[in-house]
């Protein structure tokens, strides 16, 4: 003899499985569709968001590196890049220097930023243009570059060392590039006095 109520509780909780699954699958193939999209379009907020809360990001080599930005170091050389590229003022990221080949306060480059996205995977979405449309997004990539310049290109222990000695290789490297660094190419003699008046005088005021 059927048992009507068993088949009526059974339907339901088929339907109710059919829904779940469905809501899941919508759910992935929109973040897919999202992401999908992303090097195109302005990434969503909350990309940038969830990118923020990491202590940590993990390169595609494996290694996971400890973004410096906003702590005490990073602030001490960002000053300084901001002395050298623009005389310390706070120009528009989307400002172009002489040469045409550097943006903004610190004068990133598209190489730059192009270097990052492929080390950083959870940087990768972003296009150059979302970069020098985005202030905040503009500072995570300089942060990014210094720590990429300095952990994987040097091989530098800095948290170890003085921040005189981490600023003045890092200048050299944001100037020069991590190549023409390590074939001992020296930057030009204005730039270098510039350095040493910054590391002599950190808190100058321009």
């Amino acid at each position: 003899m059927v048992d009507h109520n068993l088949i009526t509780v059974l339907y339901k909780d088929a339907i109710a499985l059919f829904c779940a699954a469905s809501i899941t699958i919508s759910s992935s193939a929109i973040q897919k569709e999202t992401y999908r999209h992303c090097e195109g379009t302005k990434c969503p907020k909350q990309s940038i968001l969830e990118i923020a809360s990491f202590p940590s990001v993990v390169r595609n080599d494996g290694y996971s590196s400890y973004i410096f930005m906003k702590t005490e170091l990073w602030r001490y050389l960002r000053k300084g890049i901001n002395y050298l590229e623009a005389s310390g003022r706070e120009v528009p990221v989307r400002y172009k220097h002489p040469g045409g080949k550097a943006y903004g306060p610190l004068a990133l480059t598209p190489i730059a930023i192009k270097d990052v996205r492929l080390h950083y995977p959870l940087l990768a979405a972003y296009t150059t243009d979302d970069v020098l449309s985005d202030g905040d997004l503009y500072e995570k990539f300089a942060a990014a570059y210094a720590e990429l310049l300095l952990k994987h290109y040097f091989k530098m222990d800095y948290l170890g060392m003085p921040k005189e000695e981490v600023f003045e290789v890092l200048q050299k490297g944001w100037f020069l590039g991590p190549t023409l660094y390590r074939r001992g190419r020296p930057v030009i003699a204005s730039r270098q006095r510039r350095a040493a008046e910054y590391i002599d005088s950190p808190t100058i005021i321009i």
